[in-house]
Protein backbone atom coordinates (compact mmCIF):
# COMPACT_ATOMS: atom_id res chain seq x y z
CA UNK A 1 0.00 0.00 0.00
CA UNK A 2 1.09 3.55 -0.64
CA UNK A 3 0.99 4.67 2.95
CA UNK A 4 2.83 1.69 4.43
CA UNK A 5 6.22 2.40 5.98
CA UNK A 6 8.61 -0.24 4.70
CA UNK A 7 11.83 -0.64 6.61
CA UNK A 8 14.94 -2.59 5.83
CA UNK A 9 17.65 -3.27 8.35
CA UNK A 10 21.33 -3.89 8.52
CA UNK A 11 22.38 -7.15 10.06
CA UNK A 12 22.75 -7.13 13.86
CA UNK A 13 25.89 -5.28 14.82
CA UNK A 14 27.70 -8.14 16.49
CA UNK A 15 31.42 -7.25 16.67
CA UNK A 16 32.43 -10.69 17.96
CA UNK A 17 31.39 -14.32 17.53
CA UNK A 18 29.61 -14.96 20.83
CA UNK A 19 29.77 -18.42 22.31
CA UNK A 20 26.46 -20.32 22.33
CA UNK A 21 24.92 -21.51 25.55
CA UNK A 22 26.16 -24.83 26.89
CA UNK A 23 23.76 -27.76 26.44
CA UNK A 24 21.73 -28.64 29.52
CA UNK A 25 23.24 -31.42 31.60
CA UNK A 26 20.17 -33.61 31.10
CA UNK A 27 20.83 -33.89 27.37
CA UNK A 28 24.30 -35.36 27.90
CA UNK A 29 25.23 -34.78 24.26
CA UNK A 30 27.82 -32.58 22.63
CA UNK A 31 29.24 -32.19 19.14
CA UNK A 32 32.83 -31.13 18.58
CA UNK A 33 31.95 -30.04 15.07
CA UNK A 34 34.53 -32.37 13.53
CA UNK A 35 33.90 -33.19 9.88
CA UNK A 36 36.12 -36.27 10.11
CA UNK A 37 37.92 -35.11 6.96
CA UNK A 38 41.37 -35.97 8.40
CA UNK A 39 40.35 -39.53 9.29
CA UNK A 40 41.70 -41.42 12.31
CA UNK A 41 44.99 -40.31 13.89
CA UNK A 42 47.25 -42.89 15.54
CA UNK A 43 50.71 -41.93 16.82
CA UNK A 44 52.80 -45.12 17.07
CA UNK A 45 56.20 -43.38 16.78
CA UNK A 46 57.55 -40.05 18.03
CA UNK A 47 56.34 -37.38 15.62
CA UNK A 48 57.31 -33.74 15.18
CA UNK A 49 55.02 -31.74 12.93
CA UNK A 50 54.46 -28.12 11.91
CA UNK A 51 50.91 -26.98 12.59
CA UNK A 52 48.85 -26.68 9.41
CA UNK A 53 47.78 -23.17 8.44
CA UNK A 54 44.70 -22.30 10.48
CA UNK A 55 45.59 -24.98 13.01
CA UNK A 56 42.32 -26.98 12.80
CA UNK A 57 42.32 -30.79 12.47
CA UNK A 58 39.09 -32.76 11.88
CA UNK A 59 39.58 -36.36 13.03
CA UNK A 60 37.28 -39.30 13.65
CA UNK A 61 39.39 -40.66 16.52
CA UNK A 62 42.77 -39.78 18.04
CA UNK A 63 45.11 -42.27 19.70
CA UNK A 64 48.55 -41.41 21.11
CA UNK A 65 50.25 -44.68 22.03
CA UNK A 66 52.03 -45.07 25.37
CA UNK A 67 55.64 -43.86 25.31
CA UNK A 68 55.12 -41.89 22.11
CA UNK A 69 55.12 -38.10 21.66
CA UNK A 70 53.33 -35.89 19.17
CA UNK A 71 54.96 -32.45 19.18
CA UNK A 72 53.61 -29.47 17.28
CA UNK A 73 55.70 -26.51 16.07
CA UNK A 74 54.22 -23.18 15.03
CA UNK A 75 53.51 -22.20 11.44
CA UNK A 76 53.80 -18.74 9.86
CA UNK A 77 50.28 -17.78 10.97
CA UNK A 78 51.03 -18.94 14.54
CA UNK A 79 47.61 -20.56 14.89
CA UNK A 80 46.95 -22.55 18.07
CA UNK A 81 46.44 -26.30 17.68
CA UNK A 82 42.76 -27.28 17.44
CA UNK A 83 41.98 -31.01 17.44
CA UNK A 84 38.32 -31.84 16.79
CA UNK A 85 37.22 -35.50 16.95
CA UNK A 86 33.86 -37.12 16.34
CA UNK A 87 34.95 -40.13 18.41
CA UNK A 88 37.29 -40.90 21.32
CA UNK A 89 40.55 -39.07 21.99
CA UNK A 90 42.91 -41.39 23.88
CA UNK A 91 46.22 -39.92 25.07
CA UNK A 92 48.40 -42.63 26.57
CA UNK A 93 51.58 -40.90 25.39
CA UNK A 94 52.34 -37.18 25.12
CA UNK A 95 51.08 -34.17 23.20
CA UNK A 96 53.50 -31.22 23.39
CA UNK A 97 53.03 -27.58 22.32
CA UNK A 98 55.69 -26.12 24.63
CA UNK A 99 57.91 -23.11 23.92
CA UNK A 100 61.62 -23.40 23.13
CA UNK A 101 64.42 -22.78 25.63
CA UNK A 102 66.61 -19.68 25.53
CA UNK A 103 69.01 -19.61 22.58
CA UNK A 104 72.66 -19.57 23.64
CA UNK A 105 74.75 -17.58 21.19
CA UNK A 106 77.90 -18.70 23.01
CA UNK A 107 81.07 -16.65 22.79
CA UNK A 108 81.04 -16.36 19.01
CA UNK A 109 77.91 -14.33 18.37
CA UNK A 110 78.18 -12.03 15.36
CA UNK A 111 75.00 -10.10 16.09
CA UNK A 112 71.80 -10.21 18.17
CA UNK A 113 70.41 -13.70 18.69
CA UNK A 114 66.70 -13.95 17.69
CA UNK A 115 64.27 -14.81 20.44
CA UNK A 116 63.50 -18.45 21.11
CA UNK A 117 60.35 -19.67 19.39
CA UNK A 118 57.08 -19.87 21.27
CA UNK A 119 54.83 -22.89 20.94
CA UNK A 120 51.99 -22.72 18.38
CA UNK A 121 49.70 -19.88 19.42
CA UNK A 122 52.34 -18.66 21.91
CA UNK A 123 54.89 -15.86 21.63
CA UNK A 124 58.62 -15.66 20.99
CA UNK A 125 61.21 -14.60 23.51
CA UNK A 126 63.01 -11.29 23.16
CA UNK A 127 66.15 -10.99 21.03
CA UNK A 128 69.50 -10.67 22.74
CA UNK A 129 71.56 -7.52 22.84
CA UNK A 130 74.94 -7.34 21.15
CA UNK A 131 78.15 -5.62 22.12
CA UNK A 132 81.60 -5.79 20.53
CA UNK A 133 84.65 -3.61 20.04
CA UNK A 134 84.10 -1.07 17.26
CA UNK A 135 80.48 -2.14 16.80
CA UNK A 136 77.55 -0.03 18.00
CA UNK A 137 75.80 -1.66 20.94
CA UNK A 138 72.43 -3.19 20.08
CA UNK A 139 70.00 -3.36 23.03
CA UNK A 140 67.96 -6.50 23.78
CA UNK A 141 64.22 -6.60 23.22
CA UNK A 142 61.27 -7.56 25.40
CA UNK A 143 59.56 -10.90 25.06
CA UNK A 144 56.60 -10.88 22.69
CA UNK A 145 53.00 -11.20 23.86
CA UNK A 146 50.87 -9.06 26.20
CA UNK A 147 52.91 -10.16 29.22
CA UNK A 148 56.32 -10.34 27.56
CA UNK A 149 59.33 -10.15 29.88
CA UNK A 150 61.24 -6.88 30.08
CA UNK A 151 64.53 -6.63 28.14
CA UNK A 152 67.94 -6.48 29.78
CA UNK A 153 66.58 -7.53 33.20
CA UNK A 154 65.87 -10.99 31.85
CA UNK A 155 62.39 -10.93 33.38
CA UNK A 156 60.20 -13.95 32.70
CA UNK A 157 57.12 -13.81 30.51
CA UNK A 158 53.62 -13.64 31.98
CA UNK A 159 50.65 -15.41 30.37
CA UNK A 160 48.49 -12.26 30.40
CA UNK A 161 46.52 -10.60 33.18
CA UNK A 162 46.14 -12.84 36.28
CA UNK A 163 42.38 -13.30 35.83
CA UNK A 164 42.13 -12.98 32.07
CA UNK A 165 40.34 -15.48 29.85
CA UNK A 166 39.40 -18.16 32.35
CA UNK A 167 37.32 -19.80 29.62
CA UNK A 168 40.26 -19.63 27.17
CA UNK A 169 38.30 -17.84 24.46
CA UNK A 170 40.07 -16.51 22.54
CA UNK A 171 42.68 -19.25 22.69
CA UNK A 172 46.31 -18.14 22.85
CA UNK A 173 49.58 -19.18 24.46
CA UNK A 174 52.11 -17.68 26.83
CA UNK A 175 54.34 -14.64 26.42
CA UNK A 176 58.09 -14.82 25.83
CA UNK A 177 60.88 -14.02 28.27
CA UNK A 178 63.05 -10.92 27.92
CA UNK A 179 66.29 -11.01 25.98
CA UNK A 180 69.62 -10.44 27.75
CA UNK A 181 72.18 -7.71 27.24
CA UNK A 182 75.11 -8.85 25.13
CA UNK A 183 78.52 -8.91 26.80
CA UNK A 184 81.96 -8.71 25.22
CA UNK A 185 84.81 -10.75 26.64
CA UNK A 186 88.35 -10.09 25.35
CA UNK A 187 89.14 -13.78 25.48
CA UNK A 188 85.96 -15.41 24.23
CA UNK A 189 84.28 -12.75 22.10
CA UNK A 190 80.64 -11.67 22.37
CA UNK A 191 78.11 -13.57 24.44
CA UNK A 192 74.45 -13.18 23.45
CA UNK A 193 71.40 -15.01 24.81
CA UNK A 194 67.77 -14.65 23.75
CA UNK A 195 64.69 -14.89 25.92
CA UNK A 196 62.80 -18.19 26.03
CA UNK A 197 59.56 -18.81 24.11
CA UNK A 198 56.13 -18.91 25.69
CA UNK A 199 54.13 -22.13 25.84
CA UNK A 200 51.71 -22.80 23.00
CA UNK A 201 47.94 -23.26 23.04
CA UNK A 202 45.84 -26.31 22.24
CA UNK A 203 42.13 -27.09 22.18
CA UNK A 204 41.01 -30.72 22.08
CA UNK A 205 37.29 -31.37 21.63
CA UNK A 206 35.59 -34.76 21.30
CA UNK A 207 31.95 -35.62 20.72
CA UNK A 208 32.36 -38.71 22.94
CA UNK A 209 35.23 -38.61 25.45
CA UNK A 210 38.81 -37.61 26.15
CA UNK A 211 41.06 -40.00 28.08
CA UNK A 212 44.36 -38.63 29.39
CA UNK A 213 46.66 -41.28 30.82
CA UNK A 214 49.81 -39.66 29.45
CA UNK A 215 50.69 -35.95 29.35
CA UNK A 216 49.60 -32.79 27.60
CA UNK A 217 52.31 -30.12 27.93
CA UNK A 218 52.12 -26.45 26.97
CA UNK A 219 55.03 -25.28 29.12
CA UNK A 220 57.13 -22.17 28.71
CA UNK A 221 60.73 -22.50 27.53
CA UNK A 222 63.56 -22.42 30.07
CA UNK A 223 65.63 -19.31 30.66
CA UNK A 224 68.98 -19.43 32.39
CA UNK A 225 71.97 -17.86 34.02
CA UNK A 226 75.43 -18.03 32.50
CA UNK A 227 78.95 -17.68 33.85
CA UNK A 228 79.22 -14.29 32.18
CA UNK A 229 76.62 -12.94 34.60
CA UNK A 230 73.93 -12.83 31.95
CA UNK A 231 70.37 -13.89 32.80
CA UNK A 232 67.64 -14.62 30.26
CA UNK A 233 63.90 -14.69 30.87
CA UNK A 234 61.93 -17.95 30.93
CA UNK A 235 58.75 -18.19 28.86
CA UNK A 236 55.28 -18.15 30.37
CA UNK A 237 53.13 -21.26 30.37
CA UNK A 238 50.58 -21.68 27.57
CA UNK A 239 46.97 -22.86 27.46
CA UNK A 240 45.13 -26.20 27.27
CA UNK A 241 41.36 -26.45 26.81
CA UNK A 242 39.66 -29.87 26.83
CA UNK A 243 35.99 -30.14 25.84
CA UNK A 244 33.94 -33.38 25.75
CA UNK A 245 30.94 -35.08 27.40
CA UNK A 246 33.38 -37.09 29.52
CA UNK A 247 37.00 -36.47 30.54
CA UNK A 248 38.86 -39.24 32.39
CA UNK A 249 42.30 -40.77 32.98
CA UNK A 250 45.19 -40.69 35.42
CA UNK A 251 47.65 -38.57 33.43
CA UNK A 252 48.68 -34.94 33.73
CA UNK A 253 48.13 -31.62 31.98
CA UNK A 254 50.78 -28.91 32.36
CA UNK A 255 51.07 -25.25 31.42
CA UNK A 256 54.08 -24.42 33.58
CA UNK A 257 56.34 -21.39 33.33
CA UNK A 258 59.86 -22.15 32.19
CA UNK A 259 62.70 -22.69 34.63
CA UNK A 260 64.80 -19.58 35.42
CA UNK A 261 67.99 -21.60 35.88
CA UNK A 262 70.29 -19.97 38.42
CA UNK A 263 68.90 -16.45 38.00
CA UNK A 264 65.79 -16.62 40.18
CA UNK A 265 63.65 -14.91 37.54
CA UNK A 266 59.97 -15.70 37.91
CA UNK A 267 57.66 -16.05 34.93
CA UNK A 268 53.97 -16.93 34.89
CA UNK A 269 52.10 -20.21 34.66
CA UNK A 270 49.52 -20.64 31.92
CA UNK A 271 45.87 -21.71 31.97
CA UNK A 272 44.05 -25.06 31.88
CA UNK A 273 40.34 -25.51 31.24
CA UNK A 274 38.20 -28.69 31.49
CA UNK A 275 34.61 -28.65 30.20
CA UNK A 276 32.58 -31.87 30.54
CA UNK A 277 29.36 -33.33 31.90
CA UNK A 278 31.42 -35.96 33.72
CA UNK A 279 34.85 -35.38 35.27
CA UNK A 280 34.77 -37.86 38.13
CA UNK A 281 36.84 -40.33 36.12
CA UNK A 282 39.82 -37.98 35.91
CA UNK A 283 42.19 -38.83 38.77
CA UNK A 284 45.30 -37.26 37.29
CA UNK A 285 46.86 -33.85 37.92
CA UNK A 286 46.68 -30.38 36.38
CA UNK A 287 49.52 -27.93 37.02
CA UNK A 288 48.39 -25.24 37.63
CA UNK A 289 44.91 -26.11 38.85
CA UNK A 290 42.38 -26.20 36.02
CA UNK A 291 39.23 -24.13 35.86
CA UNK A 292 36.23 -26.41 35.39
CA UNK A 293 32.84 -26.14 33.68
CA UNK A 294 30.21 -28.83 34.30
CA UNK A 295 29.10 -28.91 30.67
CA UNK A 296 30.97 -28.60 27.36
CA UNK A 297 31.11 -25.07 26.01
CA UNK A 298 30.70 -24.12 22.38
CA UNK A 299 33.48 -24.78 19.90
CA UNK A 300 33.40 -22.66 16.75
CA UNK A 301 34.02 -24.20 13.30
CA UNK A 302 37.48 -22.62 13.38
CA UNK A 303 38.02 -23.95 16.89
CA UNK A 304 38.94 -20.53 18.16
CA UNK A 305 36.03 -18.08 18.61
CA UNK A 306 36.81 -14.45 18.12
CA UNK A 307 36.97 -12.16 21.11
CA UNK A 308 33.84 -12.72 23.16
CA UNK A 309 34.08 -9.69 25.44
CA UNK A 310 34.11 -6.85 22.89
CA UNK A 311 30.99 -4.74 22.27
CA UNK A 312 27.92 -5.81 20.33
CA UNK A 313 25.04 -3.67 19.09
CA UNK A 314 21.79 -4.90 17.54
CA UNK A 315 18.63 -3.26 16.25
CA UNK A 316 16.02 -5.05 18.34
CA UNK A 317 12.75 -3.49 17.18
CA UNK A 318 11.18 -0.76 15.06
CA UNK A 319 7.82 0.54 16.17
CA UNK A 320 5.91 -2.47 17.44
CA UNK A 321 7.77 -5.03 15.31
CA UNK A 322 10.76 -7.15 16.30
CA UNK A 323 13.65 -7.25 13.86
CA UNK A 324 14.11 -10.53 11.93
CA UNK A 325 17.14 -12.61 12.93
CA UNK A 326 18.87 -12.29 9.54
CA UNK A 327 17.90 -9.08 7.77
CA UNK A 328 18.96 -8.70 4.15
CA UNK A 329 19.07 -4.88 3.99
CA UNK A 330 17.86 -4.89 0.40
CA UNK A 331 15.81 -2.09 -1.09
CA UNK A 332 14.07 -4.59 -3.36
CA UNK A 333 12.75 -6.87 -0.59
CA UNK A 334 11.80 -5.24 2.73
CA UNK A 335 12.68 -7.16 5.88
CA UNK A 336 9.51 -5.94 7.59
CA UNK A 337 6.49 -3.75 6.85
CA UNK A 338 5.09 -1.52 9.56
CA UNK A 339 1.32 -1.68 10.15
CA UNK A 340 -0.92 0.64 8.15
CA UNK A 341 -1.36 3.94 9.98
CA UNK A 342 1.92 3.82 11.95
CA UNK A 343 2.68 7.44 12.74
CA UNK A 344 6.01 9.26 12.87
CA UNK A 345 8.19 9.54 14.84
CA UNK A 346 8.81 5.79 15.15
CA UNK A 347 10.83 4.39 18.07
CA UNK A 348 13.86 2.25 17.23
CA UNK A 349 15.20 0.12 20.09
CA UNK A 350 18.86 -0.95 20.17
CA UNK A 351 20.44 -3.54 22.44
CA UNK A 352 24.13 -3.34 23.40
CA UNK A 353 26.54 -5.54 25.36
CA UNK A 354 29.98 -4.82 26.80
CA UNK A 355 29.44 -1.14 26.18
CA UNK A 356 29.92 1.88 28.50
CA UNK A 357 26.53 3.39 29.26
CA UNK A 358 25.62 7.01 28.54
CA UNK A 359 28.02 9.83 27.72
CA UNK A 360 31.17 7.77 26.93
CA UNK A 361 29.29 6.08 24.08
CA UNK A 362 27.81 7.96 21.13
CA UNK A 363 25.16 5.88 19.36
CA UNK A 364 23.81 6.99 15.99
CA UNK A 365 21.10 5.58 13.73
CA UNK A 366 21.39 6.38 10.02
CA UNK A 367 18.11 6.59 8.13
CA UNK A 368 18.67 5.82 4.45
CA UNK A 369 15.60 6.00 2.21
CA UNK A 370 16.29 5.57 -1.47
CA UNK A 371 17.96 8.78 -2.59
CA UNK A 372 18.29 10.25 0.89
CA UNK A 373 20.28 10.13 4.15
CA UNK A 374 19.90 11.46 7.67
CA UNK A 375 21.58 10.67 10.99
CA UNK A 376 19.75 10.61 14.31
CA UNK A 377 21.86 10.59 17.49
CA UNK A 378 20.76 8.78 20.62
CA UNK A 379 20.72 11.08 23.64
CA UNK A 380 22.99 9.85 26.43
CA UNK A 381 19.99 9.86 28.79
CA UNK A 382 18.21 7.42 26.46
CA UNK A 383 21.02 4.85 26.78
CA UNK A 384 20.38 2.94 30.01
CA UNK A 385 21.35 -0.30 31.72
CA UNK A 386 24.72 -1.76 32.66
CA UNK A 387 28.07 -2.24 30.95
CA UNK A 388 27.18 -5.90 30.41
CA UNK A 389 23.71 -5.24 28.95
CA UNK A 390 22.15 -1.92 27.95
CA UNK A 391 19.38 -0.50 25.79
CA UNK A 392 18.97 2.68 23.76
CA UNK A 393 15.92 4.18 22.06
CA UNK A 394 15.80 6.78 19.28
CA UNK A 395 12.82 8.19 17.38
CA UNK A 396 13.15 8.32 13.59
CA UNK A 397 11.01 9.69 10.78
CA UNK A 398 10.24 7.37 7.86
CA UNK A 399 8.68 8.17 4.49
CA UNK A 400 5.42 6.31 3.87
CA UNK A 401 5.40 4.01 0.84
CA UNK A 402 9.20 4.01 0.51
CA UNK A 403 11.70 1.33 1.54
CA UNK A 404 14.23 2.64 4.04
CA UNK A 405 17.42 1.02 5.28
CA UNK A 406 18.44 1.63 8.89
CA UNK A 407 22.01 1.37 10.09
CA UNK A 408 23.33 1.83 13.63
CA UNK A 409 26.78 2.50 15.02
CA UNK A 410 28.39 3.18 18.38
CA UNK A 411 31.57 5.16 19.04
CA UNK A 412 33.37 4.86 22.37
CA UNK A 413 35.94 7.52 23.14
CA UNK A 414 39.02 6.37 25.06
CA UNK A 415 41.05 8.47 27.44
CA UNK A 416 44.18 8.29 29.56
CA UNK A 417 45.11 4.94 30.99
CA UNK A 418 42.38 3.08 29.11
CA UNK A 419 43.63 4.28 25.72
CA UNK A 420 47.17 3.18 26.56
CA UNK A 421 46.01 -0.44 26.93
CA UNK A 422 45.10 -0.72 23.25
CA UNK A 423 47.66 -1.56 20.56
CA UNK A 424 49.13 1.29 18.51
CA UNK A 425 47.78 1.81 14.99
CA UNK A 426 50.66 2.74 12.67
CA UNK A 427 52.48 4.16 15.66
CA UNK A 428 49.51 6.22 16.90
CA UNK A 429 47.47 5.59 20.07
CA UNK A 430 43.84 4.58 19.71
CA UNK A 431 41.36 7.41 20.41
CA UNK A 432 38.04 5.60 19.99
CA UNK A 433 36.46 2.25 19.23
CA UNK A 434 33.75 2.03 16.56
CA UNK A 435 31.10 -0.68 16.22
CA UNK A 436 29.41 -0.41 12.83
CA UNK A 437 27.90 -2.39 9.97
CA UNK A 438 27.17 -1.95 6.30
CA UNK A 439 23.82 -3.03 4.85
CA UNK A 440 23.69 -6.74 4.14
CA UNK A 441 27.17 -7.40 5.54
CA UNK A 442 28.63 -8.62 8.79
CA UNK A 443 29.32 -6.02 11.44
CA UNK A 444 32.77 -4.69 12.17
CA UNK A 445 34.70 -3.37 15.15
CA UNK A 446 37.42 -0.84 14.37
CA UNK A 447 40.12 0.97 16.32
CA UNK A 448 40.46 4.61 15.25
CA UNK A 449 43.25 7.07 16.05
CA UNK A 450 42.84 10.83 16.58
CA UNK A 451 44.11 11.52 13.07
CA UNK A 452 41.58 9.10 11.59
CA UNK A 453 43.76 6.06 10.97
CA UNK A 454 41.58 2.97 11.28
CA UNK A 455 42.16 -0.76 11.64
CA UNK A 456 39.46 -3.40 11.85
CA UNK A 457 39.55 -6.19 14.43
CA UNK A 458 40.16 -8.91 11.85
CA UNK A 459 43.21 -7.01 10.56
CA UNK A 460 44.95 -7.12 13.94
CA UNK A 461 47.67 -9.60 14.80
CA UNK A 462 47.06 -12.25 17.46
CA UNK A 463 49.03 -10.18 19.97
CA UNK A 464 47.04 -7.05 19.14
CA UNK A 465 43.74 -8.90 19.51
CA UNK A 466 44.76 -10.09 22.94
CA UNK A 467 45.56 -6.50 23.93
CA UNK A 468 42.08 -5.45 22.80
CA UNK A 469 40.50 -8.20 24.89
CA UNK A 470 42.60 -7.27 27.94
CA UNK A 471 41.75 -3.59 27.47
CA UNK A 472 38.06 -4.41 27.35
CA UNK A 473 38.34 -6.49 30.52
CA UNK A 474 39.92 -3.45 32.19
CA UNK A 475 37.07 -1.21 30.93
CA UNK A 476 34.55 -3.69 32.27
CA UNK A 477 36.20 -3.61 35.67
CA UNK A 478 35.91 0.18 35.76
CA UNK A 479 32.17 0.16 35.06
Amino acid sequence: MKDENKVNLVRPLAAALLLGCALPALAQTFSSGSTGADGALTIAADTNTTVKLGGVYNYTTVTINAGRTLRFFRNLDNAPVVILASGDVTINGNIVVSGSDTVNGGGNAVGPVPGAQGGPGGFNGGSSGYSNIGVPTVPPTAGQGPGGGAPATGAGGVYAAPSAFVGLTPLFGGSGGGGATGAFNNTSGTFAFSGAGGGGAILIASSTRIIVNGQIRANGGNGGGFNTGICTGPGAGGAVRLVAPDISGAGSVQTLRGSPGTCNLVGGDGRIRFEAFTLTGFTGSTIPVASVATSPGAVSPAGNPQLSNVPTLTIASIGTLAVPANPTASYSTPDLTLPLGTANPIPVVLNATNTPVGAPTVITVRVMPQGGLSSVPVAASDHTGTFASSQATVNVTLTAGQVTVLQASAAMTLTGQTASLFPLIDGEPVARVMVAATPGAASTLSLVTKSGREKRLEELTAEERIKVALAWEAMKGGN
